[in-house]
């Protein structure tokens, strides 16, 4: 389903009233994330609820998900010097020793971080385990695991140098918040944004600070591509991009970009929106209804995505993947980086310019487009492809039976999968 998110909600009174609109205006939405804003301060990282702003965290989680609402939250794997958690830390051994800092951390945070949590000491492990446990018991349903690609270098870790563990961090991390999650809510799924060899057994990850900009949508697909071919199943970005350009913080998100990069996330392994500023699509009113479209064809899609999420698992074949997998043959495929299979039978093609227009490339074969089912032969390029804000060319492979769901949805908890229909292609 749909993640919701921005940099960042504050309170539980905004987060409510968020909620409340996607329900009573019909944009379908699974799982609401609260970034940075959630703790006493904000960016400062200790693991527990501002009091005055989220009251009562259990009954308001448990609320959310009476109306088909599951929260995700943010945190990182480092310990500021001003946190509840420092001295314990720092007694413990729980974080590595070192005389020097790492300061910001990010572009946002002002907070100076004594040290990385020692991920290669067991007793660390299960501390940082215990400080998700109480969150996870709450309610909580996914942890994300943010950061990670950076450590104290100037450090002394328990049991590996920080020349051996600097790539191999992200993987002890994600680990760990994965088996807790995995232990309290019997299944887990984590949003990671570092990753080494291995961590593609902890999803999902995601592309990380994306600029919103053509450039931005075109490099998030050939990340995606790339992590595909390096063997991870699953994967997402933000849509529509995290970032403002030139304006980090302050630059107009262009309409276009932001309904291009839902059609790409549409057909992605997860969509969340996420961003420096708001992304809730009635803020720009013009495009809304062309929003709400997309998103209820991702509700129709879910059978599908779970099927095909299924075969992932089997096989080890991305749900988002290059062409060159299915056509190593063709050289042709080597080189196209703008396109994707979707699954086993689906070949899409996002619009990635103001002007929707695009060449396409369908390879071997028979194939029929899914909006309007014309029928095209594989081998050629569909030239100067004119395409309405609107629309993005989909195929399928023609014989291809394809499951969908048949109604409208507000969450997937709606979902009755007795009624999915299979439609033949």
């Amino acid at each position: 389903g749909t993640w919701m998110s921005r940099m960042t909600y504050f309170s539980e009174e905004e987060v409510k009233g968020i909620c409340e609109r996607l329900r009573n205006e019909g944009y379908p939405c699974d799982v609401i994330h609260l970034h940075t804003g959630w703790f006493e301060t904000d960016w400062l990282c200790e693991w527990k609820f501002n009091k005055e702003r989220f009251p009562d965290p259990p009954a308001f989680i448990s609320r959310l998900k009476d109306q088909g609402f599951r929260i995700s939250l943010w945190q990182l794997p480092y310990i500021a010097y001003n946190a509840a958690q420092y001295k314990e830390a720092r007694d413990n051994n729980y974080i590595c020793k070192t005389k020097k800092k790492i300061q910001g951390a990010s572009n946002f945070s002002v907070q100076d971080y004594a040290g990385t949590i020692d991920f290669t000491y067991d007793k660390a492990t299960e501390w940082y385990k215990s400080l998700l446990k109480p969150l996870l018991e709450m309610g909580v349903v996914c942890i994300k695991t943010d950061f990670g690609e950076d450590i104290h270098m100037d450090a002394e870790y328990r049991n590996m140098s920080p020349e051996k563990l600097r790539n191999l961090y992200p993987l002890l991390y994600q680990k760990a918040a994965w088996e807790i999650t995995e232990e309290v809510n019997k299944e887990a799924l984590i949003w990671a944004r570092a990753g080494w060899a291995g961590c593609q057994r902890y999803p999902v990850h995601w592309g990380g600070d994306s600029a919103c900009s053509w450039d931005g949508l075109a490099g998030s697909l050939k990340g995606g591509l790339h992590l595909g071919l390096s063997g991870f199943g699953f994967w997402s970005h933000d849509v529509p991009g995290f970032h403002g350009v030139p304006d980090f913080m302050n630059s107009v998100l262009p309409e276009d970009i932001y309904v291009r990069w839902t059609q790409f996330g549409v057909f992605s392994s997860h969509l969340r929106y996420h961003g420096s500023h708001k992304r809730e699509p009635w803020h720009y009113p013009r495009i809304a209804p062309i929003i709400k479209k997309w998103l209820e064809l991702r509700y129709s899609l879910i059978p599908y995505i779970l099927e095909q999420s299924r075969a992932c698992t089997r096989t080890g074949y991305p749900l988002l993947r290059a062409m060159y997998l299915h056509h190593p043959q063709d050289k042709t495929c080597r080189h196209i980086d703008d396109q994707y299979y979707f699954g086993d039978h689906m070949l899409v093609a996002p619009v990635m310019n103001s002007e929707g227009i695009r060449d396409v490339y369908l390879p071997e074969g028979e194939w029929v487009h899914f909006f309007n089912r014309k029928k095209y032969t594989g081998g050629q390029w569909l030239k100067a492809m004119k395409v309405p804000l609107d629309e993005m060319p989909v195929f399928v492979k023609a014989g291809s039976s394809i499951p969908l769901y048949p109604e409208k949805v507000s969450c997937t908890d709606e979902m009755d999968m007795n009624k999915v229909r299979r439609e033949q292609f």
